[in-house]
Formats: C-alpha cells, structure tokens, sequence
C-alpha cells in the first residue's frame, strides 16, 4: 500500500509539472482575456507568448483526469473545461466533454450537469459516426448517464420523456441488431464487441 502511495503521488508530481505552464496561466485572468473563439490562434499565441504547446495542452488532458481518478472532480471540471477551449482534436474534446459531465454529476451540480448533457447531445447528433451503430451507443450511453440528472433535476421528470422519446428509434435499431446478431448463432462474446465497435 506504501509503495503505490508512492507511486501516485509522483505520478501526481510529474503531472503537475508537465501541466503547470498552462495551469499557471489559466490562473492569470489578463492572460486568459487574451484567448479568442478561434482555437488556431489560441495555440499560436500560446506557444509565441508563453512557450505552451501541443504537450502542455495533452498534459493538461492528463492532469485533469488523474484529478477525477483521484476524487478531485471539481478540478478535473474545471481544467476539462478549460482543456476543451484549447483542443484542437475533436475525439479528445468530446471524451473531455463525457469526464466533465461525469463529473459534474458526482459533484451533485445538476444544472451544469444538464447543459454539458445538452452539448454531448448535440455533437452526438450532429457529428458523423464511423457506423451508425457507434452513434447509437453514444446515444445509449448519453441517456444512461441522463438519468442520473433528470431524477435529481428539478424539471427532469418531462426531460426525460423528451430525450427518449426522440431516441427510442435508436434503441429500437440497436435491438434489431442485438436479435439479428442471436439469429445469426453469435455468442455472448460476439454480441458484445457488436455493441463495444
């Protein structure tokens, strides 16, 4: 038990270390006026005026979740916020955007919680899947997670309903692939990695 202490809190250590330009000016509020809407100039004008680069943005990704590994959610929220504002890599954002949400739900702020819901709803809509069936996942996995929120929420009761009304359809089709799959003599296994591709 000693020596995995040891191990992650210098895991802690070189994390720190490797996010700590960035993090250092994200806490310089004239430093973040500076950034703009327009992502491609935010890494130029990072890396011209403050030496930050591609490596300290991925290690503010890795800070952020060792942060929500280890209990610290309000933190792994708020550098996941701050990590997506700067990521250029739109799979890295939108699993930002999932921790973020996660977090939020277990911080208990379900306001927040329901609009980071609402924007993953909108990538998941709008965003173009490798297969229809790694859309529908995501769309079982956002209402999964929905449910935390709309029994906690004040108004979840009715948003609920609407969000899976408007998916039952997926559902519907990840069924009909589950039953063509058990018509097709596929074991258990087999049905898994057809819903985990």
């Amino acid at each position: 038990m000693v020596d995995r202490r040891v191990e992650v809190v210098a895991r802690l250590k070189a994390l720190e270390d490797a996010a700590a330009p960035l993090v250092t000016f994200l806490q310089n509020a004239n430093a973040v006026q500076e950034l703009r809407t327009d992502k491609q100039y935010n890494l130029q004008m990072l890396n011209d005026r403050y030496q930050i680069g591609p490596d300290q943005i991925e290690a503010l990704y890795q800070y952020a979740k060792f942060q929500f590994e280890c209990g610290n959610y309000s933190g792994a929220a708020d550098y996941l916020y701050q990590y997506r504002a700067l990521c250029t890599n739109s799979e890295r954002s939108l699993s930002a955007l999932w921790g973020k949400l996660a977090a939020e739900i277990l911080m208990q702020n379900w306001d927040i919680a329901l609009e980071e819901l609402n924007r993953l709803k909108e990538i998941i809509d709008s965003k173009s899947f490798s297969s229809p069936l790694n859309q529908v996942q995501s769309r079982i996995w956002l209402m999964h997670w929905s449910l935390f929120i709309f029994f906690n929420h004040d108004n979840g009761r009715t948003q609920i309903i609407d969000l899976f009304n408007q998916d039952k359809e997926e559902v519907d089709e990840l069924c009909r692939t589950l039953e063509e799959k058990e018509d097709s003599s596929c074991t258990a296994s087999d049905q898994f990695s057809c819903i985990t591709i």
